[in-house]
């Protein structure tokens, strides 16, 4: 079996306007030869199970945010669903220096469903811009492989 393709996708405006003062929002799309999804089952999936790389990174993040007097909430277990639906799962964190959601999306197309996460920030002050900035990089390589993952287990295993 081939290796899932993760594409760029373009971002729902009414998800990023449902975040006021967003400053940042991307999305990953991928297909899978599935029809039998529901949204709050693959956002769970998604979110508990990073690669070990990524839950390094996490650990790194929380030690450092750590020493600067700032508490990381834990979220390598995923974020509280703030609104949900069978296609749509929202999930998301409000915080001193930044507000994130994320949105899981279930469409059904020709071959199956193409599931698309959308995540968006707004920052509230210099602290959660310099963090949106230090780890850009890093979220990109992380949620694409997360989806890349998300699509290779769907596809051999079936859901859970």
């Amino acid at each position: 079996m081939r290796s899932p393709i993760v594409t760029n996708a373009a971002t729902d405006p009414a998800f990023i306007a449902s975040l006021p003062g967003c400053d940042f929002a991307d999305a990953f799309s991928v297909t899978v030869p599935r029809r039998d999804l529901d949204a709050r089952e693959v956002s769970a999936m998604f979110f508990s199970t990073p690669p070990a790389w990524a839950g390094a990174l996490m650990d790194m993040r929380n030690a450092i945010m750590g020493r600067l007097g700032y508490k990381a909430p834990k979220i390598r277990k995923g974020f509280p669903v703030l609104r949900e639906s069978a296609t749509e799962v929202v999930s998301g964190l409000d915080d001193g220096h930044l507000d994130f959601r994320a949105l899981t999306r279930i469409e059904a197309v020709d071959d199956g469903s193409r599931i698309t996460l959308t995540t968006a920030v707004a920052t509230h002050n210099w602290i959660g811009r310099a963090y949106l900035t230090a780890i850009m990089p890093f979220h990109k390589l992380i949620v694409r492989s997360m989806v890349r993952q998300l699509a290779t287990r769907l596809t051999k295993n079936g859901l859970g």
